[in-house]
């Protein structure tokens, strides 16, 4: 380590019930006067300390820091059983305290870091106010296990949900030296695509075979919001007494945008603190221009590093930087590749719709709707219709298909720009009980590809309500109000709109089997082949509704990227 940053490995910090949990702690070397604190907590092992979009956390301490990275419970060198999320509440609580009361050249001030899980761990120390917990900044995060998370519109989030299950399980028998499981399970990890396919769901043998999955099985099987099993997990349930500053920091192509910014939002409600937002381009890892097929420019290169030392600077230093002057909305609009500078997030925008229309097309004019017949396309469980990794991905290759309708405006003659959550109006007729619709909408490009902008998901069960079931009638038409994930985008002269509409997105989403059973209970044998009915008449017209933004004269003004006004000379 550079001689100006001392550190200590695998400190020992007490929990309320005698379970040590370890911690390495930075600091800048020679510096006598008391410091403020940044923590971090993580269930992947301290040494990574979030690296893969963070810098190192010696560099955090250069700027005049003691960083703490911690095990949580289970995990890396700490003591105790592991189950996600679950003792983050009292050990965050309990180690921040430690922070202010124990830790040696502490000034008593804590600002915790971190994303994704780390993230979570944020609010989830911060409902339960420890003294001296000052400021969070979470990234990529969520105060709702539930909705967008392992949820996507009441659909497991199959490849999220089974990839990272086999990470923190691997990581357990790894960090417990326990063979053959470290071995087998490294091994199922590197076979995930096969084990993506495995029915049912609720009986796969890599997990059901190992107690320390349990959670898994947990996750799958609550598969309602109002569960008490969310209820218990959730911050969302303590959020009345979240009452910190944050800086939230969201990532367009991230498959945690709506739950990142659902918590921003939730935040805003309960708390008159400050609440700023980053909404960037990023997947949820890496953090660079290059997002999925597409680069968006220097504009796009991360200076998140810089903003968070600011972020820490004014609230646990009290430096005078003039943070609390600047935008608290800062955008990156995909397509101009460009920072927006804004007051607030979704201030009433005004929508414009798109409708469907025979033909493959889509209008702007519903008085062009002719009492077509419509369209139909025939779902099979068996073979799902395929999802590319969400973000920019051209979807042609899994679009060519039979089971997937495509609906293509005309050119656009001037630049048009969405910020917000659009919405699909789907009126639709299925032979099912219940079913998946699957929503995307395309940027169509001049050379024909065409690239995801955002996407929505909704099962069709609960399409009234999350927490009341309905079984569908066949063969009747119903609407559908299927929210589609937060964006900001613009879609550029020359370009056209498209809207695909499916009945799966595997693996994103689980496959739906077409039954009133639990898809995830269900054999190869029980899957069921359905008709699908997309209706696009005066009768019943399917629309997309896009959330404007509009480009005011202050917005016109801003500069090309927002973090020039955090750092002028970048």
């Amino acid at each position: 380590m550079h001689s100006k940053i001392k550190v200590e490995r695998q400190v020992k910090i007490p929990m309320r019930d005698g379970i040590n949990l370890t911690a390495d702690i930075y600091r800048p070397s020679g510096v006598d006067i008391a410091l403020p604190v940044l923590l971090m907590r993580l269930p992947y092992g301290r040494a990574i300390a979030s690296t893969v979009t963070y810098a190192h956390p010696s560099w955090y301490a250069m700027q005049g820091y003691i960083v703490v990275i911690q095990d949580v419970r289970g995990c890396g060198t700490s003591e105790g059983e592991f189950y996600p999320f679950r003792n983050e509440y009292e050990d965050g609580y309990d180690t921040v305290t430690w922070c202010v009361e124990e830790l040696e050249g502490s000034n008593g001030r804590v600002g915790m870091y971190g994303f994704s899980y780390q993230g979570v761990t944020q609010f989830q120390a911060a409902v339960m106010q420890p003294k001296g917990l000052i400021t969070i900044c979470p990234a990529m995060a969520t105060a709702d296990f539930y909705h967008g998370w392992f949820y996507f519109g009441g659909a497991i989030a199959l490849e999220f949900t089974l990839t990272w299950a086999l990470q923190l399980v691997q990581n357990q028998a790894y960090f417990h030296k326990l063979e053959p499981q470290a071995t087998n399970l490294y091994q199922s990890q590197q076979e995930i695509s096969k084990l993506l396919h495995s029915v049912p769901l609720d009986r796969i043998e890599v997990l059901k075979s190992e107690p320390l999955a349990n959670f898994f099985f947990d996750w799958i099987t609550n598969s309602q919001p109002h569960d008490s099993y969310w209820q218990e997990l959730n911050p969302l349930s303590r959020f009345e007494q979240f009452d910190l500053p944050a800086l939230h920091i969201a990532g367009w192509a991230d498959i945690f945008i709506e739950a990142t910014i659902a918590a921003y939002q939730q935040a805003k409600q309960v708390t008159n603190q400050p609440q700023f937002l980053i909404g960037s381009p990023w997947q949820h890892l890496p953090w660079q221009q290059q997002v999925g097929e597409l680069d968006f420019g220097e504009a796009a290169i991360p200076q998140i590093d810089r903003l968070q030392v600011d972020w820490f600077d004014y609230w646990l230093k009290g430096l005078d930087n003039g943070m609390m002057g600047r935008s608290p909305v800062q955008l990156f609009l995909m397509g101009e590749n460009r920072w927006l500078d804004l007051q607030a997030w979704e201030r009433e925008p005004e929508y414009q719709n798109f409708f469907l229309h025979e033909h493959g097309k889509l209008t702007a004019n519903i008085s062009e709707l002719p009492s077509a017949f419509p369209d139909i396309y025939v779902y099979d469980p068996r073979i799902p219709n395929p999802s590319t990794s969400y973000g920019s991905y051209d979807q042609r290759d899994v679009h060519r298909r039979s089971d997937v309708l495509i609906y293509i405006s005309s050119l656009i003659t001037e630049d048009l720009r969405i910020s917000g959550t659009a919405e699909f109006i789907l009126f639709a007729a299925t032979s099912a009980p219940d079913t998946d619709w699957a929503i995307k909408l395309l940027d169509i490009y001049p050379d024909g590809r065409q690239m995801l902008v955002t996407m929505g998901v909704l099962r069709a069960k609960f399409r009234t309500s999350f927490n009341a079931i309905e079984w569908i009638e066949s063969e009747v038409a119903l609407e559908y109000k299927i929210k589609l994930r937060p964006t900001c985008h613009s879609f550029k002269l020359g370009h056209r709109l498209g809207v695909a509409i499916a009945s799966a997105a595997f693996p994103l989403i689980e496959r739906h089997t077409n039954t009133s059973k639990n898809p995830s209970s269900c054999t190869a044998s029980e899957f069921v082949e359905v008709t699908q009915q997309v209706y696009h008449s005066p009768e019943f017209p399917s629309h997309l509704k896009l959330p404007l933004l509009k480009i005011d004269s202050e917005l016109k003004a801003a500069p090309s990227s927002a973090f020039k006004e955090f750092f002028p000379d970048f």
